[in-house]
């Protein structure tokens, strides 16, 4: 039986952005009151983790990679570098009659950023963003809407993008550890 590696394209992030974010991420679990804020509400993304997901792969065969690595070879080989600019911090949900599932950043709207997901195979309108935390639902629900503190704050800063890299997803019982497989580099 040959092996699987479940994969993933990603920008990863600098630094300084995921230290600022992991801060942020420290800030909203202190907004909720302690006793939800312990039960699991959240599970925030390590700050290690954090990244913009351009593709979702999946699972796919080791004979495979090869092939994959060539079609992101061959899509990033004219790609020149870009940027992206952040947004702000909310829900993934404004919608006060549904549970939200994240807190994410948003990104701005990018035409570089959209064509460069189209072209790696999205099939859906991309909507950049970066996972903080996933919510349990379950939780979420017994908090009394006048309880949940607003997430909605303005983060204006600067992604430089000079590389993508196919990243690889090992799933943990402490949480997923992402593994980069291959970087490609963008034209400057």
């Amino acid at each position: 039986m040959e092996k699987t590696k479940r994969l993933f394209i990603a920008i990863n992030l600098p630094m300084e952005l995921k230290r600022e974010l992991f801060e942020i991420q420290k800030e909203i679990n202190s907004q909720f009151p302690e006793e939800y804020a312990q039960s699991g509400l959240f599970k925030f993304v390590e700050m290690e983790n954090l990244h913009l997901t351009l593709k979702f792969i999946g699972e796919a065969k080791e004979s495979q990679i090869p092939k994959i690595i060539e079609n992101i070879e061959n899509i990033t080989k004219n790609q020149k570098s870009f940027e992206i600019k952040t947004a702000k911090i909310c829900y993934d949900n404004e919608n006060e009659n549904q549970c939200p599932r994240l807190i994410w950043l948003t990104t701005a709207k990018n035409r570089e950023l959209e064509n460069l997901s189209r072209a790696l195979g999205s099939e859906k309108k991309y909507s950049g963003h970066i996972t903080l935390a996933r919510i349990k639902e379950w939780v979420f629900k017994q908090i009394e809407p006048s309880e949940r503190p607003q997430v909605n704050r303005e983060l204006e800063t600067i992604i430089p993008v000079n590389s993508i890299e196919l990243m690889e997803s090992v799933l943990k019982k402490t949480g997923p550890e992402y593994k980069i497989i291959k970087s490609f580099n963008l034209r400057n």
